[in-house]
């Protein structure tokens, strides 16, 4: 299975729990994804800088790079490709904070396939579409 589109993305996963890292990562797997997991923003930059991803999952609240800096330098580095912040803490973000203009979806924690499904497609739209 892919998505909803038929269409097998590569996603970038950055989550410091490796329990929650996994789990997303073998849902997104069995939709037919390829993923790339790891425990930190500066990993995930660092597999960001050496290959292209279609989208970017990162986790809020990480030691180091927080999501919001994830966010921030993927942005800068590739100002269309989506993120997409998970959380377990979504109903406490402000929808008006400043750092809310990186990401592209905010996902709550703990969460299964068909909410990453409803985050991920209209993201990843133009890959099915071609614009």
């Amino acid at each position: 299975m892919t998505d909803s589109r038929g269409v097998p993305l590569r996603l970038l996963i950055i989550d410091d729990d490796p329990s929650c890292r996994t789990a997303i990562a073998g849902l997104l797997g069995k939709l037919g994804h390829t993923v790339d997991a790891t425990e930190s923003g500066s990993a995930g930059l660092a597999i960001l800088r050496q290959q292209p991803v279609d989208l970017v999952m990162t986790d809020l609240s990480m030691p180091g790079l927080t999501g919001w800096d994830v966010a921030r330098l993927v942005k800068a580095m590739h100002p269309r490709l989506p993120v997409v912040l998970v959380t377990g803490s979504a109903h406490a973000i402000a929808p008006d904070r400043p750092e809310r203009q990186f990401v592209d979806a905010i996902l709550a924690k703990p969460c299964g396939v068909a909410a990453l499904q409803a985050v991920i497609d209209p993201l990843t739209r133009h890959f099915a579409t071609g614009t």
